[in-house]
């Protein structure tokens, strides 16, 4: 049997099932390329997290969400269904608002199965979770049911839960929301939507967190700090050591000063406060944490320019736009770490194949997220007219802008929702251009 002998009995199996069969499919065959979900040592703390019930300030909600599921299934299985589950029926239900059904269906299952979106959300990772309930609810607020509606707000709850950032992303999705009325109007009801929901969600995290462990601040500002003084080359010791004042530096002070100078990246914050060749300790208490927020503050100030010039550094690690670039994470997680969770997995064939492809795709320009950031701009451009892929290229846009200065680090997955979000307005905008493929009413 050729290739097209293939391709033809596919076609003919898609034309006889209706759409509902074809994401299922397209749903075990993501599930199979992954099962039971990827590990890495964030996802398994926490699950120790999950099972022991002592919620920290990494997802909160997302640790609530797993614990309440972990009564169906245990492991990360159930949480890879979900976040995998809203991201392909979330975008089919936005697809079908422009393609007819069974084209929409399609189309969903290729673009949760294109590698660039596919790898991060084959990862236990709060980023995957929020890039699938941003896509989720914002089908669900579109709905005309009201139930649906709470849905949706339940579902940006989540997602701003994952990562505070995420309320710039819903902005202009939150307008799709209020599509009558001036503009002012719609622009005031979506901002309140946006800021309830973003209020809620600290309100959420504020009551499931017993035990914060300042991570989120530890890891953007302590990476600034080290990067801005690598950039401004300081000579004096005592001048390095006042920008960690009030912290508890750990490193010999003979060598505290290449340690910190050396170099002139600063883009992952764990070696500086963990492991034998820290600098400091991590924060432990509210002192320590204001202390870290004064330093990092006045070394800002300080150095405004050695300042910018770091962060320039980090948005084009975040984009890609040069150098070596390894955004795949596929490891099912160490076994020593996991082992006293109860968990042990290994591929199958069928995952082996897929780790290839997806590895064969990494090592093409498609996983460099530069390029969705001139798609954005591009569909941005064609979508004039078109307001639902025109809220997600500008979405798109919104994250990654805001991750140039809050980012704390220059992981591919602190892109996925630019790649994910323009890969849809693109879909979108693409697939519509045959009549024949338009939603009736498009």
């Amino acid at each position: 049997m050729t290739v097209g002998d293939r391709v033809r009995d596919v076609a003919r199996w898609i034309a006889q099932r209706s759409p509902r069969t074809i994401l299922i499919a397209g749903w075990v065959i993501f599930v199979l390329g992954c099962y039971p979900g990827y590990m890495s040592v964030d996802s398994a703390l926490q699950l120790y997290t999950v099972r022991s019930g002592d919620y920290t300030d990494y997802a909160p909600a997302m640790t609530a969400l797993w614990g309440i599921i972990e009564y169906v299934a245990a492991g990360p299985f159930p949480m890879l269904a979900l976040q995998s589950g809203l991201l392909l029926f979330g975008a089919y239900a936005l697809l079908a608002r422009v393609l007819a059904p069974r084209v929409a269906a399609v189309t969903a299952v290729a673009f949760v199965l294109f590698p660039p979106v596919f790898a991060p959300m084959a990862v236990i990772w709060p980023e995957p979770l929020l890039t699938g309930a941003v896509i989720a609810g914002t089908a669900a607020l579109l709905h005309a049911s009201p139930r649906w509606k709470v849905v949706g707000g339940v579902l940006w709850l989540v997602a701003c839960s994952c990562h505070p950032a995420a309320v710039v992303a819903l902005v202009p999705l939150a307008l799709l929301a209020f599509p009558t009325g001036t503009w002012w109007r719609r622009a005031a009801f979506a901002l309140a939507l946006v800021v309830g929901v973003s209020i809620a969600a600290r309100i959420a995290d504020a009551v499931l967190v017993e035990h914060d462990t300042y991570r989120r601040q530890q890891q953007l500002e302590i990476m600034d700090i080290a990067g801005t003084l690598r950039r401004a080359k300081l000579k004096k010791p005592e001048v390095l050591e006042a920008a960690f004042a009030g912290l508890p530096i750990v490193v010999d002070p003979a060598t505290f000063k290449e340690r910190v100078t050396k170099g002139n990246d600063a883009l992952d914050s764990w070696s500086f406060a963990n492991g034998d060749n820290r600098i400091i300790d991590p924060v432990i208490d509210d002192a320590e944490s204001e202390a870290l927020s004064t330093d990092w503050r006045d070394t800002i100030g300080a150095h405004k320019g050695a300042y910018l010039r770091h962060r320039k550094t980090v948005a084009r690690g975040l984009l890609a736009t040069s150098g070596r670039w390894n955004p795949v994470f596929d490891s099912l997680g160490d076994f020593d770490l996991l082992a006293p969770l109860h968990h042990r997995a290994t591929t199958s064939d069928w995952q082996d194949h897929m780790r290839v492809i997806v590895r064969g795709f990494a090592a093409t320009p498609l996983f460099r997220p530069w390029i969705y950031f001139v798609l954005a701009i591009a569909a941005i451009v064609l979508a004039r007219r078109k307001p639902l892929p025109r809220a997600f290229a500008i979405s798109a846009l919104a994250w990654e802008l805001t991750m140039f200065v809050v980012a704390p680090g220059v992981d591919y997955r602190l892109s996925h929702w630019l790649v994910t979000a323009t890969c849809l307005a693109v879909a979108m905008l693409a697939v519509a251009r045959k009549a024949s493929w338009r939603a009736s009413d498009a």
